[in-house]
C-alpha cells in the first residue's frame, strides 16, 4: 500500500487534469440511469482526484469520497473547491479501504477502476456497505499500440490496469445468490495526443510504482522519437470496460 500510494501521489496532477477536462461518459451515465442519486448517500471508493465525486455532487447526491493517496485527496479537494463546492460539502476520508471504519451504511457504493475489488477480503465489506445498490466499473483490457511501440524500444513489458477482477467479483456475487447486471463497453480511438498527458502513466506501466526520474526521462526520450511538428504523437488504442450494477432492493423481492 505504501508503494502504491507513493505512485498515485506522483500521478495526482495527471488525474486532476483528467478530472478538470472530464465531460459526460458512459460509466457515470449508466450509474445515473440505475440509481436515484438526489438526496441519497453515496461513497465513491478510490475517488482519486474527484472526477466522479464531483459528478455525484452535481446530481444532488450526499456523496463522500474514500482515497488513501494524500496528494490525490489534496487535488480532489482543490478540484471541488474550484468547481464551487465549499469545505462543508466536501467529505473525503483519507484512508485505505482496508482501514476504513464507516459509521454508517450508504445508499450506494460507487467504485471505478479501483484495486479494492482485487482482494477477496474486501468483497463482504463492499456488500455490507450498501443499502440500495453497488456499481463497479473496471478495465477488462487495454491495448495501446503506441505504448507497445515505446515498450519495445525500451525493452520493457507494459503492465496496464486491464484485468478480470470485475469478472471474479461478479462470480462471487453469483455464487452467493445475487443477480448483478453486467455490461461491457469497447472503445477505439486514433488521435494525436500531447505526451504530457501520459508520460507518468506510461512510466508506471513500464517500470512499476517505484519508478523515479531516471525511468521517466527514458520514457520521455523514447516518446520524443515520434513527436511530430505539432509536438504530439499518434496514439491508437482499443479498450474494453466492464460495468456491473447490483440492485440490492431487487435481490430481496
Amino acid at each position: 500500500m505504501e508503494k502504491s500510494n507513493a505512485m498515485w501521489n506522483k500521478r495526482a496532477r495527471e488525474f486532476r487534469k483528467i478530472s478538470s477536462n472530464a465531460g459526460n461518459d458512459q460509466v457515470f451515465d449508466l450509474f445515473r440511469a440505475k440509481a436515484e442519486l438526489k438526496g441519497r448517500s453515496v461513497i465513491d471508493i478510490g475517488c482519486g482526484a474527484g472526477r466522479y465525486l464531483k459528478r455525484l455532487l452535481d446530481e444532488g447526491a450526499l456523496a463522500e469520497g474514500l482515497e488513501p493517496s494524500v496528494e490525490m485527496v489534496r487535488q480532489a479537494r482543490d478540484h471541488l473547491s474550484q468547481s464551487g463546492y465549499d469545505g462543508t460539502s466536501i467529505v473525503i476520508h483519507s484512508a485505505a479501504f482496508q482501514d476504513f471504519a464507516p459509521e454508517k451504511k450508504y445508499d450506494y457504493v460507487f467504485i471505478s477502476n479501483s484495486p479494492v475489488i482485487s482482494y477477496y477480503e474486501n468483497y463482504p465489506r463492499i456488500i455490507g456497505l450498501a443499502r440500495k445498490g453497488i456499481f463497479i466499473s473496471s478495465w477488462l483490457k487495454i491495448k495501446d499500440l503506441f505504448l507497445e511501440k515505446i515498450a519495445l524500444g525500451l525493452g520493457r513489458a507494459p503492465h496496464t490496469h486491464g484485468g478480470s477482477d470485475i469478472v471474479y467479483f461478479m462470480n462471487l456475487l453469483l455464487a452467493d445468490g445475487y443477480y448483478p447486471d453486467f455490461w461491457t463497453h469497447a472503445s477505439h480511438r486514433e488521435e494525436r495526443v500531447d505526451p504530457e498527458n501520459f508520460y507518468l502513466r506510461y512510466t508506471s506501466w513500464l517500470y512499476g510504482p517505484e519508478y523515479g526520474e531516471k525511468e521517466l526521462d527514458r520514457v520521455k526520450r523514447e516518446v520524443g522519437k515520434y513527436l511530430g511538428d505539432d509536438k504530439k504523437v499518434a496514439v491508437s488504442s482499443t479498450n474494453v470496460m466492464g460495468l456491473l450494477y447490483l440492485d440490492l432492493l431487487k435481490q430481496s423481492l
